[in-house]
């Protein structure tokens, strides 16, 4: 395969972070773009470009596609890409912590120890990891007038303030609170009267067209 081939490869491998419709309407313009500016003898993208075009492209995908006309929407689920940003947090401090205990574990184990790591550091990653999909999956499908996701979003929350009395810790007592206040005040302007007429069939498409 010759290196246009393998650099026109890895940037169709790319553009796949941006929305298909997106895709369909630009993406060959982009491609030809790319590589017309990519110098001779390049053979994949470089980390500079390739950082950006993931970013942007998911940026495209998770921004919120919400009109003017509809703020607390918008407030909304902007408070949810927080939440997310917040989940994600404090899931690398976790992540630091727990690997600095397992050093420390296997150091007991070779004084002679036995320091087991539980098994339930790997379901907490798991769950930290759900929990931010499903912030941006709601974002997204509450940005996109979704009534069923603003309904699916305040049992999420309910269950999220069962949890909060489960916490134990300072690190735990104060992300959870942080994520929690996030979710209430999300939650609360989903259901402001200025936020139902984005969600009703008859009239979203109004309110779209309005922006």
């Amino acid at each position: 395969m010759t290196d246009q081939a393998n650099l026109e490869r890895g940037y169709r491998r790319l553009l796949a972070w941006y929305p298909r419709a997106f895709r369909q309407e630009n993406g060959q313009e982009i491609l030809a773009v790319l590589m017309a500016c990519a110098p001779d003898g390049q053979r994949r993208p470089g980390l500079a470009a390739s950082a950006d075009l993931i970013r942007s492209g998911l940026w495209m995908r998770l921004r919120p596609n919400v009109p003017r006309s509809a703020p607390t929407v918008r407030a909304a689920v902007q408070l949810m890409y927080t939440g997310a940003a917040v989940t994600t947090l404090s899931l690398i401090i976790a992540i630091i912590s727990l690997a600095h205990i397992g050093r420390s574990a296997a150091g007991l184990r070779l004084a002679g120890h036995s320091q087991p790591v539980p098994v339930a550091v790997t379901v907490g990653i798991v769950v930290g990891l759900v929990l931010i999909a499903l912030w941006l999956w709601m974002a997204r499908a509450i940005s996109q007038g979704r009534n069923w996701a603003r309904i699916l979003s305040t049992v999420l929350f309910s269950l999220a303030t069962l949890h909060l009395f489960g916490n134990k810790g300072v690190f735990e007592v104060v992300f959870a609170l942080l994520t929690w206040l996030i979710g209430m005040a999300a939650v609360w302007l989903l259901w402001r009267p200025t936020s139902a007429a984005f969600f009703k069939p008859q009239g979203s498409t109004q309110v779209r067209q309005s922006a």
